[in-house]
């Protein structure tokens, strides 16, 4: 029997006039179908054209002119560090056009001195800054050379220039006389956000630091480094330790009150401490009261001691990568072949949101007799000495009469009739 003549004799539905119609219906199916495969390869082929196209246009487009003069509406309105800004067109948008610049200034000095690491005999022996150290100096404007500060075959520092004035616009500087301090700072607020770049842009009036540090950076090639972004000359006049008078430059660090101080952060700060007291011999280092910055003081101390300890240490030029302006200028680049961003941050319980954080989670770095005093009440007054009665003082003697009483004489009196 002949299946295929069996099939188109059989009774058909009434929806069927007849076998032939029904052969021509299923030739109509095929070739639609098979118009509607080609149709999907030919979508299939064009998604990838697409994307080789985009990031050739992000390859293109200038680091330091990304997402400026955009609107800032689709910006994460309370991020808390790198990772949670939210991307346009693969780059990060920041609240501020300020912030923003920010990042992108630091992003395109990033490009700009990228290479090859520093082999470990550049380092002659010298680990986690154990030595003394030949530093990059301040130039005369104020300003620390930027670029790549190696201190490991896998870690450097990253100096940034990312001025809060335009070009042209001069800053108050103050005079040698009156730099004393160089203070450490922390980023301690309600909302926690450690987002170097978020706190450059909030601080737009007269209170601000020359210095901003990140916490600790992956780039594309797996390095770690730390930014220290320079808003302003080391000796501007700013307010931002009155307890201190604000007298010399400051550096807010990207760490919050439960947070350990990152071990290259520690570094980051013993170099910016030690450019900056070469510039200002006269500058003690100190930290900002309380705990505030004092991490950071006390990594500072340590290595002073060990080198005391130590005075035969030698003298290390560590590797220096210069940030060139004009490659900086040219810099371009997607973000994922610049740094390995950051991961969001895990969401804050409503009951831990407040401006001092609760006694367990305080940072296990913070020394002991400092991390209770933040918040324990003031104890009751002890009694020091048995109570006696007040002792009156003697009365002031009466005024004595120096001359005799005499009749007031009015003026003019004796004149006139």
């Amino acid at each position: 029997m002949d299946l295929q003549d069996e099939d188109d004799s059989a009774a058909l539905p009434p929806s069927f006039a007849s076998p032939d119609r029904a052969r021509t219906g299923s030739a109509a199916y095929r070739g639609g179908g098979r118009l509607a495969l080609a149709l999907a390869a030919l979508l299939a082929a064009a998604a990838p054209v697409k994307g080789l196209a985009q990031a050739a246009r992000d390859d293109a487009q200038l680091v330091r002119d990304r997402n400026v003069d955009v609107s800032r509406a689709g910006a994460t309105p309370l991020p808390r560090s790198e990772g949670d800004q939210a991307l346009v067109d693969g780059w990060p948008l920041y609240r501020t056009e300020r912030g923003q610049r920010a990042f992108n200034d630091a992003m395109a000095t990033l490009e700009a001195t990228d290479g090859l690491a520093p082999a470990p005999g550049a380092f002659q022996g010298c680990e986690s800054l154990q030595c003394h150290l030949a530093l990059p100096s301040v130039g005369s404007a104020g300003w620390i050379p930027p670029g790549r500060i190696w201190v490991s075959p896998r870690e450097f520092v990253l100096v940034v220039h990312s001025p809060r004035l335009g070009e042209g616009q001069s800053y108050r500087r103050r005079a040698g006389g009156n730099m004393r301090y160089f203070v450490f700072h922390e980023f301690h607020n309600s909302t926690r956000n450690t987002d170097p770049f978020d706190t450059i842009s909030s601080h737009s009036g007269s209170v601000f630091v020359p210095l901003y540090m990140s916490k600790e950076w992956t780039d594309a090639s797996g390095r770690r480094f730390v930014i220290v972004v320079q808003v302003a000359p080391y000796d501007v006049v700013s307010f931002h330790a009155t307890d201190w008078g604000s007298a010399g430059p400051g550096m807010e660090v990207a760490k919050n009150m439960t947070e350990e101080l990152e071990p290259l952060q520690g570094l980051a700060g013993i170099l910016v401490a030690a450019i900056l007291k070469s510039a200002a011999p006269q500058l003690q280092i100190v930290n900002h009261g309380g705990n505030e910055g004092l991490p950071m003081l006390r990594r500072y101390e340590r290595r002073l001691a060990a080198l005391k300890a130590a005075p035969a240490t030698p003298t290390v030029a560590l590797p220096f990568v210069p940030a060139r302006a004009e490659r900086v200028a040219a810099a371009r680049g997607r973000l994922e072949v610049l740094i390995v961003r950051r991961a969001g941050s895990p969401p804050i319980p409503v009951a831990d949101r407040g401006v001092v954080p609760p006694k367990t989670a305080l940072s296990a770095s913070l020394p002991g007799a400092v991390a209770p005093a933040l918040l324990v009440a003031d104890p009751e007054p002890m009694l020091i000495r048995p109570i006696r009665p007040a002792v009156r003082p003697p009365p002031l003697p009466e005024p004595a009469l120096v001359a005799p009483i005499r009749p007031a004489v009015r003026p003019g009196s004796g004149v006139g009739g």
